[in-house]
């Protein structure tokens, strides 16, 4: 008879249902048994479906991979444990000593110091202002990558994609975009001649503020690239975040369509209130880029603008006391909405003559605009501002 200790072990035996669930499972093991040795070289080498170990990858990744790659229209994706380190195996996944990247000069702060970490392996980047054309054409050349942001962080630049992303090819260069912004409901960057679209997952794609995931898709030649550094250098996530963004994601449509509906309405609001300087949002005639937009984006402006008010840390700080709903919160992308500082917060590792540069001032705000009630946002914001 089986000793109790074994049976504790091997005893929790289930059989598969031939029907299928309508939410799919979570594959919370870390590693998988094979049948034999003929079945671990046939996993391996993609002949037959298969599961290897956690850090290679789940079927809750494969799930998310496939929706991500079906999002974007893309031959494939893989996912990693956070935007970051999507980035990050892109770019190792890529590059080598020697070679140039040419990036917008308004990415966000932690991917404009991961490139100055790659500085240090004899990765060479130059920073250009997106609108000049002509200087892009000539830093573009005998560089191997130029990194845009689809609408940059957090001024809303937005690149003429199609532009820019032929200028890049004519130079012999890959275009990686950050699509985190937009999300594949406002822009499938690929559509517009980019090589690799880039997202954080654990923002819009998922949309409640409980996951740490990102996400790269294009042809599968280069995504399996990244992922062999993504996976040697164990960048993936856990199959339990995966599997939160896949469900998350279902509403990414009815979520979209209304946070950008109110976010339009909150930039005019906005750009119309006299305590407010400036507003940066592309759907507005005001924004440098509105006829870009209108060009690179569908199904509206996205969710995300930003506002300025006088330069002062006492100004921010007085209409984030007198906010009801609102909230200061260092990420974007939920479902409720958000406001943060980037001099304190994503920029805050620039020096400050950097952020002087970007116009990041004490007084710079930037908005992630949620699902809630346009009327109470508005409100909200109103009541606030009269503390300014």
């Amino acid at each position: 008879m089986d000793d109790l200790a074994t049976l504790a072990v091997h005893g929790a035996k289930a059989e598969k249902p031939q029907n299928e669930p309508v939410s799919s499972p979570i594959y919370q093991s870390a590693s998988w048994t094979f049948r034999d040795l003929d079945e671990v070289d046939a996993v391996y080498e993609g002949r037959e479906a298969g599961a290897i170990y956690g850090r290679n990858g789940t079927p809750n990744h494969r799930a998310l991979e496939a929706l991500f790659a079906a999002l974007h229209r893309a031959e494939s994706a893989v996912a990693c444990a956070s935007g970051m380190s999507a980035l990050s195996a892109t770019f190792l996944g890529l590059l080598g000593s020697g070679d140039k990247v040419v990036a917008s000069q308004d990415l966000y702060g932690s991917t404009l110091n991961v490139l100055r970490d790659l500085g240090r392996f004899g990765v060479q980047t130059v920073t250009i202002d997106i609108g000049d054309v002509a200087g892009v054409k000539r830093a573009l050349k005998g560089a191997k990558l130029l990194l845009l942001e689809t609408a940059s962080n957090p001024r809303l630049r937005v690149p003429d994609l199609p532009k820019l992303s032929a200028l890049a090819h004519q130079a012999g260069a890959m275009v990686v975009v950050d699509n985190t912004f937009a999300s594949p409901y406002h822009c499938r960057a690929l559509e517009h001649g980019v090589d690799l679209v880039m997202e954080s997952l654990t923002k819009f794609i998922n949309g409640h503020s409980d996951v740490m995931l990102g996400a790269v898709a294009g042809k599968k030649d280069l995504i399996e690239k990244i992922r062999t550094v993504a996976v040697r250098m164990g960048l993936v996530s856990n199959p339990y975040e995966c599997w939160l963004a896949v469900r998350g994601a279902e509403t990414l449509e009815l979520r979209m369509e209304r946070a950008s509906r109110s976010a339009l309405e909150l930039a005019q609001f906005l750009e119309r209130h006299p305590k407010v300087r400036r507003v940066h949002y592309p759907g507005l005639p005001s924004h440098a880029d509105h006829e870009t937009a209108r060009k690179v984006l569908r199904n509206g402006f996205a969710a995300m603008l930003s506002f300025e008010l006088e330069p002062s840390r006492t100004s921010v700080n007085a209409l984030l006391h007198h906010l009801r709903y609102i909230k200061l919160a260092l990420s974007l992308g939920g479902a409720n909405t958000t406001l943060s500082h980037p001099a304190t917060s994503s920029h805050r590792f620039l020096s400050p003559q950097e952020r002087e540069a970007l116009g990041l001032h004490d007084g710079f705000l930037r908005m992630s605009v949620g699902i809630e009630r346009l009327e109470d946002l508005r409100a909200d914001l109103m009541q606030a501002l009269e503390a300014v």
